[in-house]
């Protein structure tokens, strides 16, 4: 008999307390009565479901200065609702316990059940529990209230007084909030309890926490699957039955069981067995095997009592790091794998997402050629991993660690307690190959930020709980443990003016390179606080689109010459816009590209991006002409042929080799003689034909001898009132003006 669990997700109400005296008051307290006020005016605000306060109360959530008032001082949330079965005599007979579980609360929460004290909380994507069988009431409504604060951070490192966007101490573990470099809008700082509240009766025996699975290959292609459940049991120690079936996930054919009679303690206990499978089918991403799935059945009965039972999906697959002065290589399933990524954080409020978001931003970056993912600066829904998983999406997980932090050691401990809650909320998702302890950590007087705590520790946690996995101690940092770099020439960097510099330079493995551009005008023009800042920009939206097309292009180029020799991979900064003003993606807030005119970020992934690539060095004379296949198949006996077209349309000059493309490579075919004119160089089309004649893979350029300017005044105003970049001043001269 399965037990069902009770939704407590409807019906909550809430209160500000903007006097924080919301303790002193007694607002957890049955009988409190707000100033002597009738029940009829209640001040406390019933709230349609449970979402980002932001979400629910604010008129623009994505920004406005009112947003940074829902931080100031705490909210209390109130519900009443009846016990299990309704609270009759039977229930308590029936069940033994009752579970309350929080599925996500951002960021610190108190709770209290019927005036009783239930403990802490702090974070924003670990679900937490707490068990409540003897307190619930029987025969009367249950109260259940929770404080909730996310405050702003006020701690100024001494120096820094003067500086608005890298001042802050980041007491809080949650990442981006008050980026204020037009990131997300400076006031915008995420707080509620966002996921389902349940309750969730139980026997004697009752699960801890979800299972854990673990997996080695051998040398001979059999795999060892090795499955870990923390259960609790009430009372004394008990004669019990333990089960454990793998099935493939696929079609839920059974290749391995295991059945076991065994004694449990009272108290924890770990529940745990070893299956052997022979020639599994591994997870891979999709342009190489495929994801291919396993699931874990479990189920531990005593005898009497319904089973308790719980599944976990999971992938088998080996993932190690080869790390070096030279390279920074992952290597999957025994073979390197030239990562083709993009950053990903696709909305301020991850209470605003769903599975229908997700997919359609997944399947998106598949079509564009992008087979890896890396969650920047914060934690995702479960959903986005599971899809991960089924797509095929290799995904690199940063922690929420940002910039600048304090290193005493209370933060020390608790970010390390964070940093394991993800660990183990996540480690079974075989799509995840990398654990990122901290993002572009800044110098401290005490130390490089990256060797000062709580790197190393958090380092050591990730090593210890999961040595599956390799880690990146701090993003964009060069030393022993870490090895990848960010590279924002001709765009954020702001003495290096054009991204043709980085010619001639080589990067091991890049995680952040982009260009901000806004949205189409018509689009922006649906906020009106953002048209209003970009007044000078929106006519000339085009121009903006086709300068990130170009930066985006030469990019992804650049480092597929030089796969392996040194670069891994890169992962173009970022997919899609987090809020409607923040205009990092490649598609706007609204789920659409970025392509008025002839620009945009997608078309250069659609051209230069896919796993099978064929690409010219149009700088060069001659124009070297490049294969990369990034698949493991042998592709075979290849033609590559080219056309150029001249300022009028007409044929200024074509050409064709002859190229072996084996597996997971990358081969110089050979030069083209291009014009050195640019009126009779305009456009370069380039084709891979197969052995068959079939074409395999394309790419174009435009206006190959001429690259457009850095937009001028960009970066440098930004409004941090909205956040949102200005580019540049009224009256600046136009960007058509290419010197």
């Amino acid at each position: 008999m399965s037990v069902r669990a009770v939704d407590l997700s409807d019906g909550w109400q809430v209160i500000q307390d903007v006097h924080d005296l919301g303790d002193e008051l007694g607002f957890y307290r049955l009988d409190w009565d707000p100033y002597g006020i009738d029940a009829a005016v209640s001040p406390w605000q019933p709230i349609p479901r449970l979402a980002h306060l932001q979400l629910l109360l604010a008129r623009r959530p994505y920004s406005g200065r009112e947003l940074r008032t829902f931080n100031q001082h705490p909210w209390w949330y109130r519900l009443e609702f009846e016990s299990p079965d309704g609270g009759s005599e039977g229930a308590t007979r029936r069940f033994r316990g009752v579970t309350l579980r929080f599925g996500g609360v951002d960021y610190f929460a108190d709770v209290w059940l019927n005036e009783e004290y239930l403990g802490a909380h702090e974070g924003y994507f670990e679900p937490f529990e707490f068990e409540v069988g003897s307190l619930l009431l029987k025969q009367a409504p249950n109260l259940l209230v929770v404080k909730v604060s996310s405050p702003w951070d006020t701690d100024v490192p001494p120096g820094l007084e003067g500086k608005r966007t890298f001042a802050v101490d980041r007491n809080l573990i949650k990442g981006t909030y008050e980026h204020a470099d037009t990131f997300i809008q400076r006031d915008v700082n995420p707080v509620g309890i966002w996921k389902p509240v349940s309750l969730i009766p139980h026997g004697s025996l009752r699960p801890a926490t979800r299972p854990t699975v673990d997996t080695s290959v051998g040398e001979d292609g059999s795999a060892d699957v090795s499955v870990s459940w923390p259960v609790v049991l009430e009372g004394a120690a008990r004669d019990a039955e333990f089960t454990l079936r793998i099935v493939s996930d696929h079609d839920g054919h059974e290749i391995g069981f295991v059945h076991e009679r065994l004694a449990l303690v009272g108290g924890g206990s770990v529940l745990s067995a070893s299956v052997s499978i022979d020639q599994p089918r591994l997870w891979s991403s999709w342009d190489r095997d495929g994801p291919h799935l396993y699931r874990a059945e479990l189920c531990a009965e005593l005898l009497g009592q319904a089973p308790v039972c719980t599944s976990a999906t999971f992938g088998i697959r080996t993932i190690e790091l080869r790390r070096t002065e030279r390279e920074t290589t992952f290597i999957l399933n025994g073979h390197p794998i030239f990562l083709r990524g993009a950053n990903y954080f696709p909305d301020v409020y991850l209470s605003a997402l769903d599975r229908a978001r997700y997919e359609r931003d997944l399947k998106n970056m598949v079509s564009a050629g992008v087979n890896a993912v890396r969650v920047h600066v914060h934690v995702e829904n479960d959903e986005f991993y599971e899809l991960c998983d089924r797509l095929g999406l290799v995904v690199i997980q940063d922690f929420d660690l940002n910039w600048r932090f304090p290193t005493n050691e209370g933060f020390c401990r608790r970010a390390v307690s964070l940093f394991v809650g993800m660990v183990r909320k996540l480690r079974n998702h075989p799509c995840i190959i990398c654990w990122i302890c901290q993002n572009e950590p800044m110098e401290r007087a005490d130390g490089p930020m990256h060797a000062v705590s709580p790197g190393p520790q958090l380092e050591e946690a990730a090593l210890r709980l999961d040595p599956s996995r390799p880690v990146i101690r701090s993003s964009d940092v060069d030393d022993a443990s870490s090895g990848d770099s960010h590279n924002w020439s001709g765009a954020l960097d702001r003495k290096v003016r054009h991204y043709q510099s980085i010619r001639g330079t080589t990067e091991k493995l890049n995680t952040e390179f982009g260009f901000d551009a806004p949205p189409a005008a018509e689009r922006a023009r649906a906020v009106p606080e953002i048209a209003a800042r970009l007044e000078a920009v929106l006519p000339r939206v085009a121009e903006i689109h086709d300068y990130q097309y170009h930066l985006t292009k030469y990019f992804i180029e650049h480092y597929r010459r030089q796969k392996y020799d040194p670069c891994a991979g890169y992962f173009q900064f970022m997919w899609i816009d987090l809020s409607p003003q923040s205009f990092y993606g490649i598609y706007d807030w609204w789920g659409l590209p970025k392509s008025d005119g002839i620009g945009g970020g997608l078309r250069a992934l659609e051209e230069s991006n896919q796993p099978l690539a064929v690409l010219m060095d149009c700088e060069a004379r001659p124009a070297p002409v490049w294969v990369v296949n990034d698949t493991l198949d042998d592709v075979g006996e290849c033609r590559v042929a080219w056309t150029v077209l001249d300022a009028r349309g007409g044929l200024a000059g074509s050409g064709s080799l002859t190229v072996a493309v084996g597996p997971d490579c990358r081969v110089r075919a050979g030069e083209a003689n291009l014009p050195t004119n640019a009126e009779d160089c305009s456009e370069i089309t380039l084709a891979l034909y197969g052995p068959t004649g079939t074409i395999l893979a394309q790419n174009r350029y435009r206006d190959p001898l001429t690259q457009p300017p850095h937009p001028e005044g960009h970066p440098q105003r930004m409004d941090h009132e909205l956040g949102v970049r200005l580019y540049w001043a009224q009256g600046s001269r136009s960007l058509t003006n290419r010197s």
